[in-house]
């Protein structure tokens, strides 16, 4: 009886009211301040997402010429060396740096060096089988990855590239050359053993004049050279 007269009461009534109105407007304060931090948070979650996908993408794709990156070309080729072990297929490397890079970008600039190391990424991608790999090394060289090669057949692709470059245009007032080393990936070793030969047999190119093609015989490839023409 007494709370139904406080109920009715002509002077509790309106305050009851305006307490209620006040309860109902923090409620809704409260309601529309949470979902605007839930926003703010999904929309950080969703921020770091695509940062997250953006350095993945930058780990696996060259930013300047839309290769591989060297990282993602090491992953795959760890991958190739294990198959080619397991079939027992030959697999070589090829390792092609632009001869005078750095004067290039001092003559010319840096963004016509850019459009050189792009333009030789399109002419190297179209020499290649669809099964090799291209990536973008570092400064202004390029490691191949060429599965079911021999050394012979690796020696015969960073010829035609060394050729096919000096053919080119890629300086419409100059003469551009490439130095290339091959290496074929030996019984026990290692990807980064067999690039560092390959590198040996570029800087070997590099020394004696550039713009030429050199391979890196391991010992197994002397070995079975040396059968060879006892044989024949």
């Amino acid at each position: 009886m007494n709370a139904q007269w406080l109920l009715l009461s002509p002077i509790l009534t309106p305050v009851l009211l305006v307490c209620l109105m006040l309860a109902c407007a923090g409620c809704a304060g409260l309601f529309y301040r949470t979902r605007m931090l839930v926003n703010e948070r999904d929309e950080a979650n969703s921020a770091a997402e695509m940062s997250m996908i953006q350095l993945r993408k930058s780990m696996q794709i060259d930013q300047l010429t839309g290769l591989l990156s060297r990282q993602r070309l090491t992953e795959i080729a760890k991958i190739e060396m294990a198959r080619c072990r397991r079939y027992g297929h030959p697999l070589s490397v090829v390792c092609m740096d632009i001869d005078h890079f750095n004067q290039i970008n001092r003559d010319y600039s840096d963004t016509v060096g850019d459009s050189v190391l792009n333009g030789l990424a399109r002419m190297t991608q179209a020499l290649i089988r669809q099964s090799d790999v291209v990536c973008r090394w570092n400064g202004g060289a390029f490691l191949l990855l060429l599965p079911h090669t021999g050394l012979d057949q690796a020696l015969e692709l960073a010829e035609k590239l060394r050729r096919q470059t000096g053919d080119s245009a890629l300086l419409v007032d100059n003469h551009v050359s490439v130095s290339i080393g091959s290496a074929c990936l030996s019984t026990q070793e290692s990807f980064e053993s067999m690039t560092r030969r390959a590198e040996d047999a570029l800087h070997q190119a590099k020394s004696e004049g550039r713009n030429r093609s050199l391979g890196h015989h391991s010992a197994e490839d002397t070995i079975r050279l040396g059968s060879h023409t006892a044989g024949s």
